[in-house]
């Protein structure tokens, strides 16, 4: 034999052997890997139930919104229907139940493609191998990936039933559009759950993973025509295999198909809620038990409600400035608007807009805002708990007060006039500036404070250089300002008889095993005396129905009662109002203590969250019968007074200056009226119309400085 075939021949065997060594070195680290790293029984069950999404309900087990890395939702075995297992096992690996991990065939067939073509493209995994592959492995093509993916596929077999691992697969395997497993995929293609899909489209479903890119019947019509042709070819499997005949296929391949996704995506409903139950969960569970643990929150959220809330700010809520339109750097629309609704008995947060959705600061919660007039109610709560009655009569009239810089305050009304006298009750209704701050000089600030404080106000200043220790407060001139949150527990304590109820929007919690982590229940305080409350809610009825009331636009045709707020120049609207089952707040305005008015609009005040206050509420309680205030125990009701002089009328009174009123047994009148006694009355009753299409009379000439 010559040399030089000697020294190739030597090189080849050279060649060979290192070869060898190379692949026995690589298959050896690769069992070394594996046999470190092997997958024990709990990490299989762990891993292939991770990154399930945390679904959030409505009340009424509506989805408000999932929070996930991946869409999934887990279905046991046993609530799949045989034919979509029968479908998937006839494409994907009709001799699952046969073989132990691998298919030797498979194996070989897909090996010789690959050297045919010097590619390690074909597959030739069984679902075993694919489960395998999905939980612990990338999705890279090569040799070791394969080896890894074999391995893996003989321990699964090892310590699972075929049951179980294909329960296992059938949760886990993708089909586009971040969504993982059979469940969510029918909820996405089909908009129905697994147990109600025909056999068309349970073989359409099947034929997706081989491709979800090329298949997805949603991504556009040349994919829609791929999951139909797809689709015949996995019907035909199902009759090769024998899983049906070819009667049963020969229909279920001409199905029309109906995809949930082909009319469009509805648009989002709750965007601040779903911001708000995002930050409690993570706060209180972590990121990773809520983007990857498949917890089930259900919250008080009413979704009717909450798209009524929705509808009624967008549709009724002009747009006064853009980006587009302002010269300063901003970047929102204005004026923003946020509302808030409770269920009156419990606290359940029925419905929450914090804002125009373009951002994700929840005005609703967290915006301190000067509530105007909106604050009146807790003066006339402490006058009326003090010996004030609804006919008590105060002057209307230019006052001043000393300030401690050597100034005085004289405080106006809106429309700058001066009606003299005025009964509370009226005065409430028509929001006369002066009365209040009387009644505040006479009450002293301090418990005024107490009353608001123990209704649900938090955000009051007591101390310091700067505090809501002076008669402003009586007009909304506040340190820091209220929410709109905490405004509806303040309400919520004249809407439920003197019992304040706390806001609260999680109902329980629970995790992907259904385990209970988290339970609420209603948390209610007695803070008023509930002849107090009624009395006080009684004369708001009259800010809503009263001719000369500042909130006649939230009218709902039902018992309601409110206050409108408007901030000193026009920089806040409010309107907070309740009904016996209902307590909401609306506020408007821009995020900085910008005026409202707007070129071709004007100005945007309280009537404008009146109206959208009423809007909502007629949506919100459509389907709650309209029911009045319970009278308690205490209160004398048809009590015949003077509207002239606040007494009781007698025979002289014009019949026209007699109405019934409403009183703290022991506090009506007892004297007859004095007015007409004389031949000239007087009727203190003010027949004005303030425009509550834009401003109430509010906390106009604020002092500029902290009492």
């Amino acid at each position: 034999m010559r040399s030089d075939t000697r020294g190739f021949i030597q090189i080849v065997a050279l060649a060979l052997i290192l070869l060898v060594l190379v692949a026995v070195g690589m298959v050896t680290g690769i069992l070394a890997g594996y046999l470190k790293n092997a997958p024990s029984v709990e990490d299989v069950d762990v891993e292939a139930r991770r990154s399930l999404p945390t679904v959030v309900y409505d009340a009424n087990g509506n989805v408000l919104t999932k929070l996930m890395v991946e869409n999934r939702q887990w279905a046991p075995l046993s609530s799949i229907p045989q034919h979509l297992i029968d479908a998937v096992i006839a494409v994907e690996d009709h001799r699952f139940y046969e073989h132990h991990g691998i298919s030797v065939r498979r194996i070989l067939g897909a090996l010789w493609y690959d050297i045919r073509h010097m590619s390690p493209d074909q597959g030739g995994s069984t679902i075993t191998a694919q489960l395998a592959r999905n939980v612990f492995l990338s999705h890279e093509k090569s040799v070791s990936r394969k080896i890894w993916e074999a391995l893996y596929a003989f321990q699964l077999e090892r310590r699972y039933t075929k049951d179980e691992i294909l329960e296992f697969y059938l949760n886990w395997v993708y089909f586009g559009h971040g969504v993982y497993g059979v469940q969510a995929a029918s909820n996405l293609f089909f908009g129905k759950p697994i147990d109600q899909l025909t056999l068309g489209e349970a073989a359409l479903l099947a034929g997706i993973p081989k491709g979800n890119e090329l298949y997805s019947p949603i991504k556009n019509e040349r994919t829609r025509q791929n999951a139909l042709n797809r689709r015949r070819i996995v019907l035909q499997r199902m009759v090769d295999v024998g899983y049906i005949s070819p009667e049963q296929a020969a229909p279920a391949a001409d199905e029309p198909l109906r995809l949930a996704s082909q009319g469009g995506k509805p648009a989002p409903v709750g965007k601040y809620v779903n911001f708000m139950v995002r930050d409690y969960l993570l706060k209180k569970y972590g990121k990773d038990s809520v983007y990857r643990g498949g917890l089930s929150v259900k919250t008080t959220i009413d979704l009717a409600a909450q798209r009524a809330a929705e509808e009624a700010i967008s549709r009724l809520l002009p747009i006064g400035s853009t980006p587009e339109t302002r010269k300063d750097d901003s970047s929102l629309t204005y004026p923003q608007a946020a509302l808030v609704a409770i269920d009156a008995q419990t606290g359940q947060i029925r419905a929450l807009v914090g804002g125009r959705g373009e951002d994700e600061y929840n005005r609703a919660l967290k915006a301190e805002r000067s509530p105007g007039s909106a604050i009146k109610p807790f003066v006339y709560t402490a006058a009326m708990d003090s010996g004030y009655t609804t006919t008590t009569v105060v002057v209307d009239e230019p006052v001043e007060y000393p300030m401690g810089t050597g100034t005085t305050w004289a405080p106006r009304n809106f429309n700058g006039k001066f009606v003299g006298p005025l009964r509370l009750r009226q005065a409430l209704e028509q929001s006369t500036n002066t009365i209040a701050v009387k009644l505040m000089a006479d009450l002293k600030p301090d418990k005024v404070i107490s009353y608001a404080r123990k209704m649900g106000i938090t955000t009051l200043v007591e101390s310091g250089t700067r505090n809501d220790r002076g008669l402003a407060l009586a007009l909304g001139g506040l340190t820091r300002g209220v929410t709109p949150i905490e405004m509806v527990q303040a309400y919520s304590s004249l809407a439920n008889a003197g019992v304040r109820v706390t806001p609260y929007f999680i109902m329980e919690v629970r995790d992907s095993s259904g385990v209970l982590l988290e339970s609420n229940v209603p948390r209610r305080e007695i803070v008023l005396d509930e002849r107090t409350a009624y009395i006080v809610a009684d004369m708001m009825r009259g800010v809503i129905c009263s001719p000369s009331g500042t909130g006649r636009r939230a009218d709902i045709g039902r018992p309601a009662a409110g206050k409108t707020g408007t901030a000193d120049s026009n920089t806040d609207a409010w309107f907070v109002g309740f009904t016996p089952d209902m307590v909401a707040a609306v506020w408007i305005g821009e995020d900085t203590n910008r005026e409202m008015r707007y070129p071709k609009i004007g100005v945007i005040g309280s009537g404008k969250a009146a109206e959208i206050w009423g809007a909502f509420m007629k949506k919100a309680l459509a389907g709650v019968p309209a029911r009045d205030f319970t009278v308690p125990e205490g209160v004398l009701t048809g009590v015949r007074v003077c509207t002239a002089s606040g007494q009781l009328a007698s025979s002289s009174c014009p019949e026209a200056q007699v109405i019934p009123e409403k009183f703290i047994e022991g506090t009506q009148p007892t004297q007859v009226c004095s007015v007409h006694s004389h031949v000239d009355s007087i009727d203190s009753d003010w027949q004005g119309d303030p425009d509550d299409a834009t401003i109430d009379q509010t906390d106009a000439a604020l002092p500029t400085q902290r009492w």
